[in-house]
């Protein structure tokens, strides 16, 4: 089939790739060339550069006007593919083509710009969506779906090439399927985009929900907590057994306290339960691993 694709991150340059293996991509439509560094290099999208690679035509641009809408008209398209674009496409392009987007999560639930992000986090709504675009933000019929159930040990960084990869075998399959479009059912969750703010580790929640959290923001914006005044980034955390702590002997324990127990960095969380953290970031230092950092320490370790 002949496609227009629109997509701008690695993620969605992992997608082009495995479209253009079985179709015809006649045209690639990602953002303009950005800044990036301290010196604010302008560089193209991932996407940019993997089309160029592959030969296809590339049409840069943040809204799809007059000129880029008969640059889409003159390839003849029969479909338009959208994975992470980040832009509106607009109503006047949605009336000149059939335009399907890759979703990472089962919709109707996380609605917005950080699906996967949220699915792990709160552990709901994991898997894809191919969707037919509308107006609406998400809402549009669904083209099919297809549900997944995440590794604990699986950070959002380390999902999305694997989700890409899959999101691309989906839209193949059905575009040979030709499918039945149906409506979305069900109560709608959001997915708004994360802060830093929002990355904020509270550790009285639950070390199941802390873990969640942890994987949910890595790459971006990252958990992190205060450590003697300073931020410490959290990148890889996970929840421990089914213990309970609460009735052994620390059981008085403040929350946010750091232990060893043998190899393990533990944290205490609400509940009377206990995050190991594995990965972890100070201030102005390297990435390195939570038994590195806290060797290097004296004195007690809390977290708040």
């Amino acid at each position: 089939m002949r496609l227009v694709f629109a997509g701008t991150p690695e993620v969605a340059a992992i997608a082009l790739e495995r479209l253009h293996k079985e179709h015809d991509v006649a045209l690639v439509i990602t953002r303009p060339d950005a800044p990036i560094g301290r010196k604010k290099v302008l560089t193209p999208s991932a996407v940019s550069v993997k089309a160029e690679t592959l030969g296809i035509p590339v049409l840069k641009a943040d809204r799809i006007g007059p000129d880029e809408l008969a640059q889409i008209s003159q390839k003849e398209a029969e479909l338009g593919i959208v994975v992470a674009y980040g832009a509106l496409l607009g109503s006047k392009v949605l009336v000149q083509l059939d335009w399907w987007n890759l979703h990472f999560s089962q919709l109707p639930q996380w609605r917005g710009a950080t699906p996967l992000q949220h699915s792990i986090w709160h552990g709901q709504g994991q898997g894809l969506t191919v969707f037919k675009l509308d107006s609406g933000m998400d809402t549009g019929d669904i083209v099919g779906s297809r549900a997944m159930t995440y590794s604990v040990d699986s950070s959002a960084a380390d999902l999305l090439p694997e989700l890409a990869e899959k999101g691309a075998e989906l839209i193949c399959e059905l575009i040979a399927q030709t499918p039945q479009l149906t409506p979305q059912e069900g109560q709608a969750s959001y997915a708004p985009k994360l802060s830093r703010t929002d990355a904020k580790l509270d550790f009285s929640e639950t070390a199941e929900l802390i873990a969640r959290k942890v994987m949910a923001l890595n790459p971006e914006p990252m958990a992190w907590a205060q450590f003697r005044g300073e931020p410490i980034r959290i990148l890889r955390a996970k929840a421990v057994g089914s213990v309970d702590w609460s009735a052994l002997e620390k059981a008085d324990t403040p929350i946010g306290s750091i232990e060893l127990s043998g190899e393990k960095v533990l944290a205490t969380c609400g509940s009377g339960t206990r995050l190991q953290l594995t990965e972890v970031q100070p201030g102005g230092k390297r990435v390195m691993t939570a038994i590195e950092w806290f060797r290097g320490l004296q004195g007690g370790v809390v977290l708040d």
